[in-house]
């Protein structure tokens, strides 16, 4: 039925079985009568159960076609006239069982179309009563049969004036309750919208805080590069200078060409507009491969340690997500230790969870700076080299995937953090690093690097190729 308010859509379908009861059965009566009447002294009644049952119908259709409140108020109409004329020819004594059925019209009216038109009808029901206890007047007798035809007037109104009331005061409390729910079923909306909303703007903070990132990373990518094509020209110039066999250097050409490309899809890689994609991993693994990322933040002056030996321990996580997070972290380690020092980034098992140990021996940080951490927009640096948002995207990412995470420092002490990831439950599917990956990892100690730009071929390629990351 196409009615626009919802409301009134409720109210159509009990509507529309009332009237196809009334038409229905007032049809079938009429039938039943004509087929049992042995003369014409009934065509009269029969006659009116046909008009009635026509009235019902075409109240039923205009409902059928959306007119809802005019339906409606059709159907009221008609049963106050048939009330109307029923008090008319019979009187209030003789219908004094009938009046329970007679109040339909009072609670359509105001269940369907409101307290004015309940009162309206209310109105209209007391000017039925009135005639119906004129005609018992008239029928009346004596004075006996008169003071009953009054009695039971104030009798009936009395009824329809105390149901009027009740109804009246439901009908309040119902429409207060309806407008509440569909406040709330606004506000409900409205929340829904801010939190996609939300997520959107993470979702471009998150954008925002890789493009730093890579910033950050773009002078150690730029020494990573250089290192990389000394290696290949030490190749490339030994044959013509020391008179060896071009078989003899391939391999070495083709492994630094391996890591610059390894180097450079894990660049492009996290650099992409992200959309979350949970997968199980290895969480070791995750971190071998993201080193020549983590490594090229950190200054030679800074020696870094990686320990990754805890292999088989498989998270359920977004994997980009941990790359951001971990680079996050050691952005702030490597700005907390300008004069150089130690970072440690740690896995190892602590029963169901994968636990990563994070310490730097930097500055180290105030006790309400450490409170406001992972405050989003909270910022200790300058405007113009901190957003605010790198902690808080840390935060973020472990305690989506079910982790904790905890910080502890204080000034010129360093700043240790503590992250427990669950571990993925049995039957996940388990995502395998490629083996041009696996097999062309770039790791290196920044305290042994020296000057990577005036180093010779030969010294910079064991750098590259058959290094070590200490701990690891």
């Amino acid at each position: 039925m196409p009615t626009r308010a919802a409301r009134d859509r409720r109210n159509a379908v009990t509507l529309q079985a009332i009237l196809a009861v009334i038409a229905a059965s007032t049809l079938v009566m009429a039938i039943a009568s004509c087929a049992a009447m042995a003369d014409t002294s009934g065509v009269a009644d029969n006659g009116l159960m046909l008009i009635v049952s026509a009235y019902a119908w075409l109240c039923f259709c205009l409902l059928r076609h959306g007119f809802f409140r005019l339906s409606t108020s059709l159907t009221v109409i008609g049963g106050l006239i048939l009330m109307g004329m029923s008090y008319h020819a019979y009187g209030l004594r003789a219908q004094s069982g009938l009046q329970i059925t007679q109040l339909l019209p009072l609670l359509c009216s105001g269940l369907f179309l409101g307290r004015a038109a309940a009162w309206w009808t209310a109105l209209a029901n007391a000017a039925a009563l009135a005639i119906g206890a004129h005609t018992d007047l008239q029928l009346a007798t004596d004075s006996l049969q008169a003071s009953d035809a009054l009695a039971n007037l104030l009798l009936a109104g009395m009824n329809f004036l105390v149901l009027a009331t009740i109804l009246d005061r439901l009908i309040l409390s119902s429409q207060r309750a309806i407008n509440r729910s569909e406040e709330l079923n606004e506000l409900c909306l409205e929340l829904r919208h801010q939190v996609e909303e939300k997520e959107r703007a993470y979702e471009r903070l998150l954008q925002t805080q890789k493009m730093e990132t890579i910033g950050r990373l773009s002078t150690g990518i730029a020494h990573d590069f250089n290192a990389i094509l000394s290696v290949i020209l030490g190749h490339a110039t030994s044959v013509g200078r020391r008179g060896g066999s071009i078989d003899a250097v391939l391999p070495g050409i083709r492994q630094a060409a391996r890591s610059g490309a390894t180097l450079t899809r894990r660049l492009l890689s996290f650099s992409r507009p992200h959309v979350r994609e949970i997968s199980t991993f290895d969480l070791a693994q995750a971190i071998d491969e993201v080193r020549p990322l983590i490594l090229p933040m950190f200054p030679r002056g800074i020696e870094v340690s990686l320990d990754t030996s805890a292999c088989g321990l498989l998270i359920r996580a977004d994997r980009d997500e941990l790359v951001l997070a971990l680079l996050n972290i050691a952005s702030n380690a490597c700005d907390a230790m300008p004069h150089g020092g130690r970072f440690v980034l740690s896995v190892q098992a602590d029963g169901d969870h994968a636990f990563l140990r994070l310490e730097d021996s930097g500055i180290g940080m105030a006790p309400e700076v450490l409170a406001r951490l992972f405050e989003p927009f909270f910022t200790t640096k300058p405007k113009d080299q901190g957003t605010g948002i790198g902690m808080a995207t840390v935060h973020r990412f472990v305690t989506d995937h079910g982790g904790e995470i905890h910080a502890d420092s204080a000034p010129g002490q360093g700043t240790r953090i503590r992250i427990r990831l669950p571990l993925a439950k049995s039957g996940c599917d388990y995502e395998h690093a490629s083996a041009d990956e696996a097999g062309a990892r770039i790791t290196r100690p920044r305290s042994d690097l020296g000057d990577r730009e005036h180093a010779p071929a030969a010294s910079v390629e064991p750098a590259i190729i058959g290094c070590r990351v200490i701990g690891s």
